[in-house]
């Protein structure tokens, strides 16, 4: 064994065996953060009038201008992904903390991640999407009922795409807390809560009365933390499946609201 791998090796048992109160940490730390900005918005929010709903015509074009991007930009992923595979520096540190979360975290732990995960299930992500879309509907809200389903509906795109591109395989565990299948790279789950969830939060910012608005987003950012760090603890996904998903899903999820946004203030303007 090299010394570089030992390294690794011994990185990725600290990381492994303090798994769970680094998550704890992380949970409070983003979530106060994510407050502290929400807080931030509404601030500056305060000094402008209200934009009206978007139009339909520009939110889509801005986002299919936006998936375009963000399929160009895989090629970063593929970067990523070459260092994934047996033996490799990010696939030895990614199998290495996966075997120590499984050694050092407490079967109760193991087990509330096993039913949290849960959360960010497909059939979940499509029972919020229909009620919530058929509630902002109902209420006048198309533009945004509009840029709610394209922003839930394309992200499940985009993770099946970048699947299908890297077919990674998961991780291999002897518990039955996750039964999952299909390929590990990037994460369903890690990007699906940060769309589904991340959007609630923005639309919290933008409708809900302004005692709810910043508890929403604190609230939203705990739950996609929690998803996260779930598809880990339950072994279904290596750390790096987790990073990626995030990151897909934070930049799509950057792009509908920008998109959704754009069409807000051009329409204001006519």
């Amino acid at each position: 064994m090299s010394v570089e791998d030992a390294a690794l090796i011994a990185l990725g048992e600290r990381l492994g065996a303090q798994a769970w109160p680094g998550f704890l940490v992380l949970l409070v730390m983003l979530t106060v953060a994510a407050g502290l900005a929400a807080w931030g918005f509404e601030h500056l929010r305060r000094r402008h009038a209200a934009q009206p709903e978007p139009g339909a015509g520009l939110l889509f074009g801005g986002l299919t201008i936006g998936a375009a991007s963000v399929i160009a930009l895989a090629w970063l992923f593929a970067e990523v992904a070459e260092g994934l595979g047996d033996g490799r520096p990010m696939g030895l540190l990614d199998e290495t903390i996966s075997r120590a979360v499984g050694a050092h975290t407490p079967p109760v732990v193991r087990e509330a991640f096993s039913w949290l995960t849960h959360m960010a299930d497909p059939i979940v992500a499509v029972l919020v999407c229909a009620g919530v879309a058929v509630a902002l509907w109902l209420r006048g809200h198309r533009g945004f009922a509009a840029g709610w389903v394209a922003a839930i509906a394309g992200n499940g795109v985009l993770n099946h795409v970048l699947k299908l591109i890297f077919e990674r395989a998961r991780p291999v565990h002897d518990f039955g807390f996750a039964q999952v299948s299909g390929y590990s790279f990037p994460s369903g789950h890690s990007s699906g809560s940060m769309v589904l969830y991340g959007m609630l939060g923005y639309l919290g910012l933008r409708m809900l009365p302004p005692r709810w608005r910043v508890p929403s987003v604190m609230a939203a950012t705990a739950v996609v933390v929690t998803v996260a760090c779930s598809r880990i603890f339950v072994r279904a996904h290596f750390p790096s499946d987790v990073l990626a998903g995030l990151c897909s899903g934070g930049a799509w999820l950057a792009i509908c609201i920008a998109s959704i946004e754009y069409a807000r203030h051009h329409r204001g303007k006519q």
